[in-house]
C-alpha cells in the first residue's frame, strides 16, 4: 500500500500518540501486563513505520541518517507542508 510522505508521517504522529499514552499509564499501573504487551506492540509498529517512511523520503531525524552524505537536510523538513 503506498502512502505519500504526510499520509506516513500523520501514521508515526499516531502510533507516537498511543506509544506516549500508554508509558503514562504504565507509570501509574506498571504491574498491568496487558498495558505491558500493548506499549511493546506499538513499539514494533513504529519501528515498522519510521522503517516504511525513511526508504521513501529518507532520514526522521538527524540521528537516523546512515547513509554516506549528509541527506537529513534534503526535501521538506517534517513541519514544513508540501506545496
Amino acid at each position: 500500500m503506498y502512502m505519500n510522505r504526510v499520509e506516513q508521517l500523520r501514521r508515526l504522529q499516531m502510533i507516537d500518540f498511543a506509544l506516549q499514552e500508554a508509558a503514562l499509564f504504565l507509570n501509574s499501573h506498571p504491574d498491568d501486563e496487558n498495558a505491558l504487551q500493548y506499549y511493546k506492540k506499538f513499539q514494533q509498529f513504529r519501528k515498522q513505520a519510521a522503517c516504511d517512511y525513511q526508504e521513501c523520503f529518507g532520514p526522521l531525524t538527524n540521528r537516523d541518517n546512515n547513509a554516506n552524505t549528509w541527506q537529513y537536510i534534503d526535501g521538506p523538513w517534517p513541519w514544513e507542508s508540501e506545496a
